[in-house]
């Protein structure tokens, strides 16, 4: 099984951020560390990477205003599940069981 590699050029992620040029989108690119690739005389991103880039950003907010309901909400509303599998492996659960010890508590894993 091969990984789908479809691209993205600068004017596409142009339209899609509504920035106003493409040194614009080099900016957000290089800010979110999406690499940027040439393929003959046109520069492309894997379309992948940054679909997962946007949907990191939503879901640090997604974190903020639901830290503990976050990733209930988020595949609520994902219709990509391979997408919902990346993100739950890029923000894995912590499952904290807390153990009395003595007289302090203590968190395991």
């Amino acid at each position: 099984m091969m990984l789908d590699v479809r691209n993205l050029t600068l004017e596409q992620i142009k339209n899609i951020l509504d920035l106003d040029d493409t040194r614009s989108v080099k900016n957000w690119l290089a800010e979110n560390s999406i690499p940027l690739s040439q393929i003959g005389r046109k520069y492309v991103v894997n379309q992948f990477m940054f679909e997962l880039k946007q949907q990191q950003l939503a879901v640090e907010e997604l974190k903020i205003s639901y830290p503990s309901k976050w990733f209930e909400i988020y595949d609520a509303n994902t219709p990509n599940k391979g997408m919902v599998k990346a993100i739950s492996e890029l923000y894995p659960k912590k499952n904290l069981i807390k153990v009395k010890k003595s007289k302090e508590n203590s968190y395991i894993k």
